[in-house]
């Protein structure tokens, strides 16, 4: 096999797609190296409760032959080779530059340049295919949340998302999404067959593990402008759909005294002392992410909730800081309104931070029982949630444990082998050249 990898995104901090790429890519190279002359599942031993592949499929895909050849396409192959050092030393792998860099040129003629150039047997993309390639082509879809809030996006993205993505599902030898949610909205929305959609679930990478290390926690505090004392962490790009401005609403909620009971009444601790607005240090509230569409409307919730000083911006963080910064954080919050499968919650679990996260579309499926859930949309709840993990250490330990046991239950291998089974798949069915 000849596979042909789009990477195109990475090194240009599209955050997810960018961190998909290179986790996959990095678990293809792992099994190829650990396998040369073929691949088989029994190496990985018996699926974990997360995966959904029938075990009569996995007989029948137990060796696929040879292990594939691979070529990754990149508009800045420097970027994918500092990402991916070890590209360097594969012997299955190679790095091709890909033109123009221009996605609206990039997509229906270079990458049908390249797969015709390079002969591949098979194009793996994200989102978006060429209309005509001379080869079969894979798609990975994260989720559609395009078609559910289309205001969320540009008009530029929302343009050529709500265009392109039913097209390349359509065409495309095979669908690849992250989770059992993403994938019946695709079905529903786009009236595929559920045979022609396969989930394979993303991981907490590998370096996403406890930081206790005082230096390495002072210092990421300083690089990005956080002062002592707790905080509660959000990480996500400034957009509409990471609901950032209620977060902000509700964090104002949280430290100011007022708090919701039972009943949904709300009442405030402000005389009686809370344990937020006495503490020595009071908690701040950091949002990491680069600004996208609409992110004024974040900037002017600050104002209105008077958190001015308090909620703390301090852009995209790079890859290497985020341990740290995750390990530093007292809780790590998601409020998202919608998620195809939603990496950050894992990544801090696996970091041994308390999650709050919201019960929205994939993100129940993801983080299980083992973070504190609430409605997205409810204010109230979501200050309820803050004040209450902020406040109890118990409940901190609580979350804690149970947030290491469900990151563990996700590998990055998994994903790559289940990723190569459908690229065996596909050329199964295409036959002999």
């Amino acid at each position: 096999m000849h596979i042909a990898i789009d990477a195109h995104m990475v090194g240009e901090r599209e955050t997810g797609n960018e961190t998909y790429m290179v986790n996959l890519a990095r678990g293809l190279l792992r099994l190829s190296e650990r396998d040369p002359k073929g691949f088989s599942w029994d190496a990985l031993g018996p699926p974990n409760a997360t995966q959904d592949l029938p075990s009569t499929q996995r007989a029948q895909q137990r060796r696929f032959g040879d292990m594939p050849r691979f070529v990754f396409l990149a508009t800045h192959p420097e970027r994918l080779h500092a990402a991916l050092p070890e590209l360097a030393a594969s012997v299955n792998a190679q790095t091709t530059r890909l033109r123009p860099a221009n996605a609206l040129l990039r997509i229906p003629l270079g990458l049908p340049w390249a797969s015709l150039a390079g002969d591949f047997d098979l194009l793996h993309v994200t989102y978006n295919a060429p209309p005509l390639n001379p080869c079969p082509t894979v798609v990975t879809v994260h989720d559609i949340s395009f078609e559910h809030y289309p205001h969320f996006f540009s008009p530029r993205d929302r343009l050529i998302l709500k265009t392109l993505v039913p097209l390349s599902a359509r065409r495309a030898a095979h669908v690849l999404t992250v989770s059992q949610h993403a994938k019946q909205e695709i079905v529903a929305r786009y009236g595929l067959s559920p045979d022609k959609i396969t989930v394979t679930y993303e991981a907490a990478g590998e370096q996403y593990q406890p930081v206790a290390d005082p230096a390495r926690l002072a210092a990421v505090r300083t690089r990005y402008g956080i002062p002592d004392g707790p905080f509660a962490l959000a990480l996500g790009n400034l957009q509409p759909r990471k609901n950032i401005a209620r977060l902000i609403e509700a964090f104002g909620q949280a430290v100011h005294g007022e708090r919701s009971t039972v009943n949904g009444e709300r009442s405030t601790e402000a005389d009686h002392g809370s344990p937020l607005t006495v503490h020595r240090s009071p908690p701040s509230l950091v949002i990491a992410g680069k600004a996208q569409w609409r992110e004024s409307q974040i900037y002017a919730a600050v104002q209105q909730a008077g958190l001015e000083g308090r909620v703390l911006f301090p852009g995209y963080v790079e890859d290497a800081d985020l341990p740290a910064l995750y390990s530093a954080a007292t809780v790590f919050v998601y409020p998202s309104l919608y998620e195809g499968f939603g990496l950050p919650p894992l990544e801090a679990m696996a970091c041994g931070v308390p999650v709050i996260s919201s019960n929205a579309a994939s993100l129940p499926e993801v983080v299980g029982d083992a973070a504190r859930l609430v409605d997205p949309t409810d204010t109230a709840a979501l200050a309820q949630a803050l004040h209450d993990v902020l406040s109890q250490p118990g409940l901190q330990a609580e979350l804690r444990q149970r947030g290491f046991a469900r990151a563990a239950q996700f590998s990055w291998e998994r994903c790559a082998a289940e990723t190569l089974a459908v690229y065996s798949a596909v050329l199964a069915r295409r036959g002999p050249r």
